[in-house]
């Protein structure tokens, strides 16, 4: 029976082990990870009706700053957030990228719809009205967590990142997409139909989700640009 092998030998298997998949694991942690304890950490709390202290100052100091230009901002992004803007922009992404890829048309579909499928049966397990410190200019009639607005505006944003990232186009995309969904998020807040909670959870969820479908029908390699084929000896 061979001898087990000293413990130098184990701790140098490991740092190879790290060095060759240090990438993939730093992207399971900041995809899937790090966003779903961020939002069981919000929804533990929420389904407990336990307050969140910073919350309220925080939304009165957002709505201070409130003005008629302000106003029209947060309301064009929630009619664009809403059903009826998303479902258009979820039915026109997916042909595209169906024309493109067919994996990627159904990358689209899963993950938009999936999304709002999903939003639709969380609201109604955690059942949290809506903030009432002030009167809405947009009123919404039913729960407050998670947002749905926050959820689509960062799942469309996680799922163009996705598709985009062999490209020279991720870094664009990225930067667009968090401005995009930060100004969703604000705009939720300020309107008062949604708690600063109910937007965060639902953004950390869509990451999640969308990292998640991302790796099952490995989108990352569609658009990878294909190393050349050899050519023939001789030719």
């Amino acid at each position: 029976m061979s001898a087990p092998a000293p413990a130098h030998v184990h701790v140098r298997r490991l740092l190879a082990f790290l060095a060759k998949y240090w990438r993939a694991l730093l992207a399971l942690a900041a995809g899937l990870v790090l966003p779903l304890l961020g939002f069981a950490a919000i929804a533990e709390d929420v389904y407990e009706k336990e307050p969140f202290d910073f919350e309220e100052p925080l939304m009165l100091a957002i709505h201070r700053s409130s003005s008629d230009g302000l106003n029209h901002v947060a309301g064009a992004m929630s009619i664009f957030g809403s059903l009826k803007g998303m479902l258009p922009v979820t039915l026109l992404l997916t042909v595209l990228l169906y024309r493109v890829r067919a994996r990627l048309g159904y990358f689209a579909l899963l993950t938009l719809g999936g999304v709002a499928l999903i939003n639709t049966l969380l609201k109604q397990i955690f059942d949290r009205p809506r903030p009432a410190l002030w009167t809405p200019f947009m009123p919404e009639p039913d729960f407050s967590f998670p947002s749905g607005h926050a959820m689509f505006a960062s799942a469309l944003a996680s799922m163009l990142v996705a598709v985009l990232w062999p490209t020279r186009w991720r870094l664009p995309a990225l930067l667009l997409g968090v401005f995009y969904v930060l100004l969703m998020m604000w705009s939720r807040v300020y309107i008062g139909v949604h708690y600063p909670t109910d937007v965060t959870g639902g953004a950390l969820f869509s990451v999640a989700w969308v990292f998640g479908l991302s790796q099952i029908l490995g989108i990352h390699r569609v658009l990878a640009p294909r190393a050349p084929a050899p050519s023939p000896e001789g030719a």
